[in-house]
Formats: structure tokens, C-alpha cells, sequence
């Protein structure tokens, strides 16, 4: 993974064409994606935000919302989202997108406008592969207990904080519909003097929807308060603050036990084993079946323009 697709001829590489070829192709792109879980389309010249929509579009015409996505981003209009905005020096691990949602995409797209002066690669790896190379009694208790997903978010209309706010997390400044997006994700919600608090369970695993293989599937180490990531840097409390007052993103097992350090090290060394990367090229598209595949983002230095959608 993953398996890279280009025109034959340099004068077909066009946006247009792949827009064409795409809707007569979607069969055997959904076949390649079941079975390799990433694909790669470069030479075709993709140069914006429109002609990203209209292939992405041509490929799966339904495309998603990030409604109660964490990752900081901005929305360029029909569901397409610049990549996370994390800052620069920061890796952003490998994970499964939206995995601690109740709806996450069955299809991510990346498109690169600008690549990086160094790094930013859009690292990825396969979850099988992930899977297997995990400890063993790792990989059980992830299968058998699943992961909550615990965080608070602050209220943006004023508290500041880390991270962001329930109003930008769900794309509502109306606190009964952030209620009724929770009720509908099945997550449970609270109010409090700081903003809103949601704690969701869901599986550690997945198994394929179509090929029913055993997938890799959470961001435990990525959501957990004491280990590193970008996302628990984000999380902060001053130190007199009680816990459950304390803004930010916390992950445990689904009975509720704490996930130990080992546990969270033996994730990391697994997808560190597995991971795959190559460097963008200014117009190239990446299609990841979001079961399959993970992906991340290494650091970068310059100026850096990738694109995301999903459906």
C-alpha cells in the first residue's frame, strides 16, 4: 500500500479526465481499496479546491460532515476541509479517522495543493498489519473491553482553554442541538460551569464491512491524558482544578480500568513497525478505505496545502 495509479499519457493527466474515469471506475476503486486499502492517483494535476470536490464527488457523490471531529480545521465549503491544523513540529500520529465517533467515514480523501519544504508526509499503515504485529495480550484487551472516549470542551464564548470548543466541535452554537448530535452518536453528554463534557464507548477493533478481516481500529494512545501526542498536549487544567473539572481528552478501557503506559507503548511500536510513507507531489489524491488503512502526519517545515474529505 499503497497502489499508485497514473495516466498514460501526460496530456490526459487532468483533473477533468480523472473526473471521468473515475465514474466510469468506481467498481474496481472500491475493489482495490477492499483489498489494499489505499490508493494512490498522481499526475492528474489537481490544482484546487473545486477540482478536489469534483473527483472526490465523481468517486462517492455523499460527502461528510466533520460534526464532532477534535482536530483543528478549516471548512473551504462542500464538505471539504483543509488537513489538520496542528502546529508544524508536531507528528500526529497514526489513527483511524473520527474512530471515536459513532459515524466515522467509510472513504477518506487527501489532496496535496502545496507540498512541504521537508516532511509532512501523510504517513500510513495497514490495520491488519497493525493488528498482527501487536502483543498479543495487548491486542485482547482492546478486543475484548473496547475504549471510552472521554473529553471536556470548553465553551467558546469565553472560556479559554485547550483545544476546541463544543460550538466548533459540533458546528452549533445552539446547546440543544449539540445535545441532540450527542443523543444521536448514543454518546453520553453533561453540562458543566466550563463547557460540555461527552464520554462515548467504542470498539478497539473492527472487522472489515466487507472482507471481515480484523482491523486495528481506535485512538486510545492518541486520546489518553498522560501519554504523549498532540492531542493530549492540548489537554490542560490548573493544578488545583479537580479532574472532572479539567478541559481536555482522556481515553480508558471500555470497563472503565485505566490503560497502562505499556499498553499505550505497545500501540505506538506496532504502528511504528507497520507504517508506510513517500512524499507528496503538488496535485497527487489519496484515497483511504478508513478501516483498513490509518494515517497520520509527520512534521514539516515551509509552506504545506493538503486537502480532506470524506464520505
Amino acid at each position: 500500500m499503497p497502489i499508485l495509479i497514473e495516466p498514460q499519457r501526460r496530456l490526459e493527466g487532468s483533473a477533468v479526465a480523472l473526473c471521468s474515469w473515475a465514474t466510469e471506475h468506481r467498481q474496481e476503486l472500491d475493489a482495490w481499496l477492499n483489498r489494499f486499502g489505499a490508493v494512490l492517483l498522481r499526475g492528474f494535476c489537481i490544482g484546487s479546491p473545486g477540482e478536489f470536490h469534483d473527483v472526490v464527488t465523481a468517486i462517492r457523490p455523499q460527502l461528510l460532515s466533520y460534526v464532532g471531529g477534535d482536530s483543528p480545521r478549516t471548512a473551504l465549503g462542500e464538505r471539504i476541509y483543509t488537513s489538520t491544523e496542528f502546529p508544524p513540529d508536531m507528528e500526529i500520529g497514526l489513527h483511524n479517522e473520527l474512530s471515536y465517533t459513532r459515524s466515522w467515514p467509510e472513504r477518506v480523501f487527501f489532496c496535496c495543493l502545496a507540498a512541504a519544504e521537508s516532511g509532512g508526509e501523510t504517513h500510513i499503515a495497514d490495520s491488519r498489519k497493525v493488528f498482527a504485529q501487536m502483543d498479543p495480550a495487548v491486542r485482547h484487551r482492546f478486543s475484548d473491553k473496547g475504549v471510552i472516549y472521554r473529553q471536556h470542551l470548553r465553551d467558546g464564548n469565553g472560556e479559554s482553554g485547550p483545544g476546541k470548543s463544543w460550538q466548533e466541535t459540533f458546528e452549533t452554537t445552539d446547546p440543544a442541538e449539540a445535545e441532540r448530535i450527542c443523543s444521536d452518536q448514543h454518546m453520553d453528554s453533561q453540562w458543566t460551569n466550563r463547557g460540555l463534557r461527552t464520554s462515548l464507548r467504542n470498539p478497539g477493533v473492527l472487522s472489515h464491512p466487507v472482507t471481515a478481516q480484523t482491523c486495528w481500529f481506535n485512538q486510545a494512545d492518541m486520546w489518553h491524558a498522560s501519554f504523549d501526542s498532540v492531542k493530549a498536549q492540548e489537554s490542560a487544567g490548573a493544578a488545583e482544578d479537580p479532574v472532572e473539572e479539567m478541559l481536555g481528552s482522556h481515553a480508558c478501557y471500555g470497563d472503565g480500568s485505566e490503560i497502562p503506559m505499556a499498553d499505550l507503548e505497545a500501540v505506538r511500536s506496532a504502528c511504528r513497525k507497520s507504517e508506510v510513507l513517500f512524499p507528496w507531489r503538488a496535485g497527487d489524491m489519496l484515497i483511504l478505505d478508513n478501516v483498513l488503512a490509518m494515517h497520520g502526519r509527520k512534521p514539516f517545515t515551509g509552506e504545506r496545502r493538503v486537502l480532506v474529505a470524506m464520505a
